[in-house]
């Protein structure tokens, strides 16, 4: 007769916590301290020292489970310490009331709706039910290129803020703050609001006793991000925002100095200790996009003292104020979304053809490489705003010659001197000058179809006969120019225009008036007749 199976032992994961066999669809548990049945739904996922179902209240017909029930053997001991946590501090009586007092709409605090002991197949679970929550911060991390958008940093900053306020007011630490622990809520209202979970590393503050490491409980947490306190076996509210504060760094950056150092626990103690011992030189050094924010959180960490009680006004107001600088509330959509890519500018360090004698000289590389040759790097066009400012003037460039002067062009205006008139030049012998002279009359331009009269200029010889009324015995001048045709007309007028030598004057000016004459026949002329007539030469 074969004899009776053995049970199978639970399975054991990591520190010698044993694992939960399944618990089976459909299951009910009954809870004795709320009255209540809740009914076992399918998996969510596996914990550190247990398992996460859904579930919902056995009376209700619907198919959805708004319900998650914690369960894990009752040999562990993190569910007992969460369920301790939990009836003191997460009844929804005190959490409203407190949200009252803060005028906090939303509180990343969960609510917790029952706690017990249940058996299956002779096996006995502690269990916890909490609210349903939605997808972690973790794992929207990983999927966003475990990069965060800076303003989504400091928005989940804040909301963990207000948490462990309201943790450290009832007078306990979480000491395990990471993405993994953070839900999305599913509540309608509540979808933008971040959940802290898993208090299996919750401590009560010893406010009465002095700062003592404790060997037994050193490193404690989740090794990339435990304070350094924690590393001492010595949880504090420090502590907290300390841990905190790496997890707003691993968002913003990426990476964490010591990830590469994670099996040694004490080189990441030291690590630690070395990173925050300067932590603006540190982070500036190698982390450029890390907000100013962050580097004073940090500072204001390592001012506390360990039993101190961090001043969380001044906090929330480094983040807000981060987030006003960025043109955004704290209440706004998370967004998970990578961040975007932006292009770094780059200098142009391309060499003009007349500045080639400025170039460094290349320099030899180590190990005998060839030197690299200094290419032109790629330009950037940067759009810059010129409405409001002056033209700069245009330089002139020369394609051949030495090369202009490095110094910068300095324009001189010169200030012209006024010049004292001068006297005009006397006039000529037996020569009037009316150059100088003004008439109010404009001479009147004729067609040159309609021009019957020649050009006459102060050139010619009608000059002489303005100045002395004579006529000179040198001029050549033309019958049909002068045959009683002029006459010289002395008019008085005010000049127009005030001469350098004048004032308000009358000037006597003389001009030559055409005198209407009666006609005289004139005899035809062989000038008057064509060049050949007749196939004859006029006479000589």
């Amino acid at each position: 007769m074969a004899g009776k199976a053995k049970k199978a032992a639970p399975k054991k994961k990591g520190a010698g916590y044993k694992m939960p066999d399944p618990i089976p669809t459909g299951e009910v548990i009954k809870d004795t301290i709320f009255k209540k049945e809740w009914r076992i739904g399918p998996s969510i996922g596996v914990g550190g020292f247990g398992e996460i179902y859904s579930a919902c209240d056995n009376t209700s017909k619907a198919k959805d489970y708004p319900y998650a029930i914690k369960i894990e053997p009752s040999e562990n001991g993190p569910l007992f310490v969460e369920n301790n946590f939990y009836s003191r501090n997460a009844n929804k009586d005190d959490i409203t009331q407190y949200m009252k007092s803060k005028k906090l709409s939303n509180l990343g605090m969960p609510i917790y709706y029952g706690k017990g002991t249940h058996a299956c197949k002779g096996t006995s679970y502690r269990y916890l039910v909490l609210e349903k929550y939605g997808k972690d911060v973790w794992s929207l991390f990983n999927n966003a290129g475990k990069r965060f958008q800076p303003a989504t940093v400091f928005q989940l900053g804040l909301q963990m803020l207000d948490v462990l306020e309201y943790i450290h007011s009832r007078g306990y630490v979480h000491a395990d703050i990471k993405g993994a622990n953070m839900l999305l809520g599913l509540k309608k209202g509540c979808e933008n609001q971040v959940y802290l979970v898993d208090f299996g590393l919750a401590t009560r503050v010893k406010e009465d006793q002095p700062f003592t490491p404790n060997p037994k409980c050193a490193h404690d947490g989740t090794i990339e991000y435990t304070s350094r306190d924690a590393h001492l076996g010595e949880p504090t509210m420090r502590g907290d925002l300390e841990i905190l504060g790496y997890n707003m760094f691993h968002w913003l950056t990426g990476e964490l100095p010591w990830e590469k150092v994670l099996k040694t626990a004490t080189t990441v103690q030291n690590m630690k200790e070395s990173f925050l011992k300067d932590v603006r030189k540190n982070i500036t050094k190698q982390f450029a996009d890390v907000p100013e924010a962050l580097i004073k959180f940090f500072e204001h960490i390592n001012a506390l003292k360990p039993k101190a009680v961090p001043d969380y006004a001044k906090c929330r107001k480094l983040f807000e104020d981060y987030l006003k600088a960025q043109g955004v509330k704290r209440t706004n959509k998370l967004d998970f979304a990578p961040p975007k890519k932006t292009a770094s500018k780059t200098i142009d360090n391309s060499i003009e053809e007349d500045d080639a004698s400025d170039e460094e000289p290349i320099k030899p590389q180590k190990n005998g490489d060839a030197p690299k040759r200094r290419g032109r790097k790629p330009k950037v066009t940067v759009e810059v705003d010129t409405e409001n400012e002056e033209p700069e003037p245009v330089k002139e460039t020369k394609k051949k010659g030495k090369r202009k002067s490095s110094e910068p062009a300095v324009l001189v205006k010169v200030k012209k001197a006024k010049l004292n008139p001068t006297q005009t030049p006397p006039a000529k012998k037996n020569h009037t000058n009316i150059a100088t002279q003004t008439s109010t009359e404009k001479p009147v331009r004729q067609s040159p179809r309609n021009n019957t009269s020649r050009h006459v200029s102060f050139d010619s010889p009608i000059s002489e006969i303005v100045g002395n009324g004579k006529m000179s015995s040198s001029i050549n001048s033309s019958g049909d120019i002068f045959d009683d045709s002029f006459t010289i007309k002395e008019v008085k007028v005010k000049p127009k225009r005030k001469l350098l030598s004048m004032k308000d004057e009358e000037v006597t000016v003389k001009r030559v008036v055409k005198k209407k004459v009666a006609g005289v026949k004139k005899t035809r002329s062989w000038k008057d007749s064509a060049t050949i007539v007749n196939g004859r030469a006029p006479p000589s």
